[in-house]
């Protein structure tokens, strides 16, 4: 399936998820990751009878065809101990929600008019994902899981009363606001399902043997531990010797 039609139907899983939102609170939801959530459940899988399914002492966000669906937005360690279990006799697939550009709208919350509309502006970086990665490190060798980092364009709705746009960084304004987070593009979709798909993550120009500090300016990064501790676990890179003080790697027949 192409990047359009992926998108297009990930906007009728947005679409689908508003509106439950909407029917179940009569208004749009308060500021937090329930609308990407609920979003991301229904594009992996759209029917109700899906979702929301009991395994064992734990329940899945969704199971399909194509296994199971956790979708965790941040902290991916809390899903250790239902991961260990699920993976003992299916496909996981472990969805990353990733904000990779966000916008500001003021919507006056009387009229429906959007009041002011920001610049877009780049928010996550790979510090973070590696970060997350990093805390699942003992399962990303394991044959049944796969990671999908989904790539989110992102607009802050923010609906307020009155003709004064209001200053967010007040804590008294913010709550006289209803602020909400609606996924407005599904940019990508990286799939890690085995070891080998982590290559993506090894820049092309780094020498044979390498140190840390060597990988962080080929990749770009103020540092790259976090990135080259998840190469390490998944067998990517090894540690062959030290120069210095720094630990010396190179690629593994994996990388």
């Amino acid at each position: 399936m192409n990047e359009t039609s992926a998108n297009e139907r990930f906007m009728k899983a947005v679409e689908r998820a508003h509106f439950r939102e909407r029917g179940m609170h009569g208004s749009v939801g308060t500021q937090n990751e329930k609308l990407i959530h609920a979003a991301l459940k229904n594009y992996y899988a759209p029917y109700a009878d899906e979702q929301e399914i009991k395994i064992g002492s734990f329940f899945a966000d969704a199971v399909s065809e194509d296994g199971i669906f956790e979708i965790q937005t941040k902290a991916l360690y809390r899903l250790i101990p239902k991961l260990r279990t699920f993976l003992e006799f299916t496909r996981v697939n472990v969805v990353h929600p990733v904000i990779s550009e966000s916008r500001t709208l003021f919507i006056n919350s009387d009229s429906g008019e959007v009041v002011s509309l920001s610049n877009p502006r780049k928010t996550r970086s790979w510090l973070d994902v590696f970060e997350e990665l990093y805390s699942l490190r003992e399962l990303l060798q394991n044959e049944n899981l796969t990671i999908i980092i989904a790539k989110l364009k992102v607009e802050k709705r923010v609906y307020f009363k009155g003709e004064k746009i209001p200053d967010l960084r007040s804590k008294s304004a913010r709550k006289k606001c209803v602020i909400e987070k609606y996924p407005s593009e599904l940019v990508d979709e990286i799939r890690l399902e085995n070891p080998r798909d982590y290559q993506r993550f090894l820049p092309d120009n780094l020498p044979e043997c390498f140190t840390k500090a060597e990988l962080s300016k080929a990749a770009k990064e103020a540092k790259s531990s976090l990135r080259t501790e998840v190469l390490r676990s998944v067998g990517i890179i090894e540690k062959v010797g030290k120069k210095s003080n720094s630990f010396v790697y190179k690629r593994s027949q994996n990388g």
